[in-house]
């Protein structure tokens, strides 16, 4: 009997194949394969979706569906081979095992192989969260001889769903905007994409309408040992200046007296292990990195075995797990030899956390060596590394300093922080820094000369989400999926509707959240997607049916794209205007180096598709300057070159941090190969 094994991406089916130790490399249609166990096992991989959902009906709104190739589509070919190939392995075994993630997505993938590609009603499946030798060969020796249905079933209706939703509620509003523009101008809104977008557009409403209210405070300026430190009048804010004046002028630069002095300790307590949300929140505070580019760059170490699988909401390490030897074969590593040694002398029992997933644990090091990483790589492998043995740690403990300074009967106060223990904090390095302010010893009834200020102030409008603060925000509201918040952001990004970090939603986006709000708020509402999600919740849990959920989303999606199809004029409309002056507002950077008279914009080159710098005053003016190729392009605001002050600029990608940069290629502050002199 013959097997196949049918992993999500190559590098996975490599790692397979390895695991059954002397396994032979073959090529077909040009895709690496392996055969094993004497060709009584070949492995063999997809390079994700192979099928994606078409329309098999003309007229919109749209609901029959069906699942063709994914290499008929553009950008797809590249996919042709392994169908190929997958087909034909296919054709010379008797039975099949699918080893895609185990996850939703990972089970749509496995069960469109089975059914729309082999032919088959089921298959065996894999269960792994590492791609590690040792798990890989019990993950074999104890497959199911199933498929997960409740996963495959779920995942069928969330694809279903948001073709739904995004694709027919898309067309509405494309078309209304083209037929206002004469030209076909794509736009996207989705059940997850609309309360995204509201979230932020709601929280623009708050800042712009926010009016400041002016208050004042009272400061002592202390210099206690050659330190300068600021102590607060107890009320903090006054709302009445008259009051202020009166206080001000009866301390002003009077000598205080410290009347009381209160030592408080709190404890650091042990960090719970990472789940995705987790450590794209951390990444943000400690490297900025946006949550697609840790999600990219984890996806790239647990290919290469060195984590466990990324897309996980547990924040839970089960026993099973074996922490001895994990920490054992950490400490190999040189730079982690002593906190493995430490480690290995505690309990081994880690905090756990209180969210759990039944199909991985949280994220963790495999022990697995870590060769040919890239820097970035490094940072967010040594983040996780260094949480697993934080998690293994004591709770530390910080003592904060609270002193009451009296000043012609009026108190002050001020206070200091320390880090007394220090616990888990050691293992987790620089990442559990914290701030530091140590006082000076001090004694009741000490004499202390100040000197006094009056602050004006105003009260500030809320803060901007930024892009880990909103993925954390759409984990609450269960919207959107661990794997699918960061592409949401990206999403909204590419379309206009949001720019900048932290994010500000643009004018074209401002009206787009009012276009739906006016016409349709149900798209902007996030309790009809949590509906949702509880019901692929049920289906996961074979307590809900598939069809009862689709048919909720058929009625949903009949009556919403019918409203809209009602008012498409007036969105056209509504939306052009702001479009074409988003766009323009896009393109134009500054005024041109060269005529200082008409504005610099982004062109791209009808022989090449290459953008470039150009003036807008063409053809009088013929200058232009070379552009990166990569990027979403944005003009950094009060920030020129040290070099030549022009304007500094800035590319963003998904795959790695912001790169801010001169546009001009002659200026002093550039190498000879014309990159950035650091």
């Amino acid at each position: 009997m013959v097997e196949l094994i049918v992993s999500e991406k190559p590098s996975a089916a490599e790692k397979i194949a390895a695991s059954f130790g002397n396994s032979t490399l073959k090529r077909l249609n040009g895709v690496k394969y392996w055969e094993a166990d004497n060709g009584k096992i070949l492995i063999g991989s997809a390079v994700g979706h192979l099928f994606g959902l078409k329309k098999t009906e003309r007229f919109y709104p749209v609901f029959n569906l069906e699942w063709q190739p994914s290499y008929e589509n553009r950008g797809g070919a590249f996919q042709k081979p392994y169908f190929k190939t997958l087909k034909s392995l296919g054709k010379k075994v008797d039975v099949v095992t699918v080893a895609t993630d185990y996850d939703i997505e990972g089970e749509v993938i496995g069960l469109n192989i089975v059914r729309e590609l082999l032919g088959l009603k089921d298959a065996n499946r894999m269960k792994f969260s590492t791609l590690t030798v040792s798990e890989l060969q019990e993950a074999y020796k104890n497959k199911t001889n199933t498929l997960n249905w409740g996963q495959a079933k779920a995942g069928v209706v969330r694809h279903t769903l948001d073709w739904y939703y995004g694709i027919n509620l898309s067309q509405i509003i494309s078309s209304s905007l083209s037929k206002a523009l004469n030209r076909y101008q794509p736009l996207s809104i989705g059940r997850v994409q609309g309360p995204s977008l509201a979230i932020l557009a709601e929280r623009e409403l708050e800042i712009k309408k926010f009016k400041p209210d002016p208050y004042w405070q009272i400061i002592a300026n202390l210099w206690l040992n050659s330190r300068k430190f600021q102590a607060i009048h107890e009320h903090d804010k006054f709302w009445k200046k008259d009051e202020a004046d009166k206080i001000f002028t009866k301390v002003k630069d009077r000598p205080g007296r410290i009347v009381d002095i209160e030592k408080r300790k709190q404890k650091v307590l042990v960090p719970v292990p990472f789940d995705l949300t987790s450590l794209q929140i951390e990444a943000y505070r400690v490297f900025k990195y946006s949550p697609s580019m840790t999600l990219k760059i984890a996806q790239t170490l647990y290919t290469k075995a060195l984590i466990s699988y990324p897309r996980t909401s547990s924040q839970k390490l089960p026993k099973a797990l074996n922490f001895k030897k994990i920490i054992s074969k950490l400490g190999s590593n040189t730079a982690y030899y002593e906190i493995a040694k430490e480690v290995l002398a505690t309990q081994m029992i880690p905090k756990q956390g209180r969210k759990s997933d039944p199909a991985h644990p949280a994220i963790h090091p495999t022990g697995e060596r870590a060769r040919g990483l890239s820097e970035y790589d490094k940072k967010i492998y040594d983040l996780i590394v260094r949480r697993f043995f934080s998690v293994f740690g004591q709770d530390g403990e910080r003592e904060t300093t609270a002193v009451k300074l009296d000043v012609e009967n009026e108190i002050f106060k001020f206070s200091g922080t320390v880090t007394t223990k220090i616990a888990w904090q050691k293992w987790y390095g620089p990442y559990a820094l914290r701030k530091e302010l140590e006082l000076p010893v001090m004694k009741i009834e000490q004499a202390l000369t100040q000197n006094t200020e009056l602050l004006d102030k105003e009260t500030q409008p809320p803060a901007r989400y930024n892009v880990a603060s909103l993925i954390k925000l759409l984990e609450n509201l269960n919207l959107g999926t661990k794997a699918t918040r960061s592409q949401i952001i990206e999403t909204l990004v590419k379309r206009n509707y949001i720019r900048g970090n932290p994010i500000e939603v643009t004018d074209f986006g401002m009206k787009v959240f009012n276009v739906f709000k006016k016409h349709a708020p149900e798209v902007l509402s996030s309790k009809l997607t949590r509906n949702f999600e509880k019901g692929m919740a049920g289906i996961r849990e074979g307590k809900v049916k598939p069809e009862v959920v689709i048919q909720v989303g058929k009625d949903s999606v009949t009556k919403l794209y019918a409203k809209l199809k009602e008012s498409s004029e007036a969105i056209g409309k509504a939306l052009s205007s702001s479009f074409v002056e988003t766009k323009k507002k896009q393109v134009t950077l500054f005024k041109c180096a060269k005529c200082k008279e008409n504005d610099l914009v982004v062109r791209r080159s009808r022989a090449s598709k290459k953008r470039f710098i150009a003036c807008s005053g063409y053809p009088t003016c013929r200058f232009t300057w070379p552009l990166p190729q990569k990027g979403i392009l944005s003009v950094v605001k009060n920030k020129k070159c040290e070099h030549c002050s022009i304007q500094m600029l800035q590319a963003r990608t998904a795959r790695r941090k912001p790169w801010l940069f001169c546009p001009n290629p002659d200026c002093e502050g550039k190498t000879k190969d014309g990159t950035e002199d650091s």
